[in-house]
């Protein structure tokens, strides 16, 4: 038996948030789970790692938590996903942890049209939104804003869950109906819906190669870790997205090089920073998605969290660091985070891109998948894919069945490796159904 005093709180430690602990645990720390619902969408618990945890606690109260913690002093909390953030946020302040955020603002961190709205008082370009649990209500704004097309989402989820792009008003009604009619990516009812003006993106002028087709979108992700409101970009990502229906859809992504892309990098940094100031994100990680309108960044949502599903090995090999390594040392060795941000960007050591798999066919799995093709492709570092149950349509992350990352020093190399992986695609989903 090993009792050590001092432990981490993780909350909901799902997804990539299943990587925190053994991160702890490689210094030294031992972590007990909190679990924010006893109900969890089944895509989530399945990355949940039992024997990592010395407890594992179904949150009801704060004084039960404190009384079941009685013999333990809690160093820090964390979120380890989307719906784990606010109570993360209160029990970090109920336990008085060091550098831990305002839990007042963590609603702005979920709730889309708080987030917003957050912005818009602060003086920070944002989105002009309207929410609603009326579809009327809803028909009106468009109307009287003459705003279409418009983008209808839960006003909390994440991973593309149940996002319609309406390019007229029987879109609308749609969208509204299969929204409200539906719980979100983590269980939770629809009760309002939120509408957004459709962002006309392209890229930055500078970085903007080829027309952009009009089924395509380019989206940023900012990847960020904070100490007393200082920030640092870990990462920052261009994703392509695709159209499939009314659905936008993960395609791949490219990794930006801190020095090649030092234009992206002073940009986007400079507009997130102002975000995350606005939002009370003074602390800790963050995940920003945005994108240009206009030769200007616009922020989409920002999230108290890292984002879900990578593989941090990629980043780790490609940047010499990653997210989760930076948050760790943010916390239990803040000065040494705050020299390493200080330091001079470097190049990338490789490029990297994740490819997102899109299925177009459907069904219950019954081979395991045969991915040999995709072993052969070139700069091929890592292979996720749904191997058990029911494959269904891709029409967003959470259905998509896995993702693959390519690194090489070439990044045409990339885009070479990623057409082949699209070839084989089709086929490797077939077997698998047969």
């Amino acid at each position: 038996m090993i009792y050590k005093k001092n432990i981490v709180l993780i909350v909901d430690a799902y997804s990539i948030g299943s990587l925190i602990t053994p991160a702890f645990m490689s210094r030294g720390y031992e972590c007990v789970h909190v679990r924010s619902t006893a109900e969890v969408n089944g895509f989530y618990e399945a990355w949940f790692r039992t024997v990592d945890f010395i407890h594992d606690i179904l949150y009801r109260s704060d004084a039960e938590l404190q009384q079941a913690l009685s013999e333990y002093n809690v160093q820090f909390v964390l979120a380890g996903c989307e719906f784990g953030v606010e109570l993360a946020a209160h029990l970090a302040a109920q336990f008085n942890v060091a550098r831990h955020n305002n839990p007042a603002h963590a609603v702005r961190w979920r709730d889309k049209y708080q987030m917003h709205e957050a912005l818009s008082r602060a003086g920070v370009r944002s989105i002009k939104h309207f929410k609603s649990d009326a579809l009327p209500s809803i028909l009106e704004w468009v109307k009287e804003h003459d705003m279409l097309p418009v983008v209808l989402k839960p006003v909390k989820s994440a991973g593309s869950d149940n996002i319609h792009i309406c390019t007229q008003v029987s879109d609308i009604e749609h969208a509204f109906e299969v929204i409200k009619s539906s719980r979100n990516i983590f269980l939770e009812s629809n009760e309002t819906i939120l509408v957004q003006q459709y962002l006309d993106n392209s890229d930055f002028k500078s970085e903007l190669m080829l027309s952009k087709s009009k089924d395509v979108d380019i989206e940023y992700c900012v990847n960020t870790v904070s100490v007393d409101g200082l920030h640092y970009v870990s990462e920052i990502i261009r994703v392509y997205r695709t159209r499939i229906g009314a659905s936008p859809v993960h395609d791949y992504n490219h990794l930006m090089c801190p020095v090649d892309n030092a234009d992206v990098y002073s940009r986007l940094s400079g507009y997130i920073f102002s975000v995350l100031d606005a939002l009370g994100i003074r602390q800790g990680v963050g995940h920003s998605e945005l994108m240009i309108v206009d030769d200007q960044p616009v922020l989409l949502e920002t999230a108290a969290r890292m984002p879900g599903g990578i593989d941090l090995s990629a980043y780790t090999r490609a940047l010499g660091h990653n997210q989760l390594s930076l948050w760790i040392d943010s916390l239990v060795n803040p000065q040494a985070f705050l020299d390493y941000r200080q330091q001079p960007r470097k190049k990338l050591y490789f490029h990297s891109s994740c490819v997102f798999l899109i299925a177009r066919q459907e069904g219950p799995i019954k081979r395991q998948p045969d991915i040999t093709s995709w072993k052969a492709i070139p700069g091929v570092h890592s292979i996720k894919i749904q191997d058990e149950g029911v494959l269904k349509q891709t029409i967003s992350l959470e259905n998509c069945p896995g993702h693959v990352f390519i690194l090489d020093s070439n990044r045409a190399n990339i885009q070479n490796s990623i057409e082949l992986l699209r070839e084989h695609e089709p086929n490797v989903y077939r077997e698998m159904l047969a």
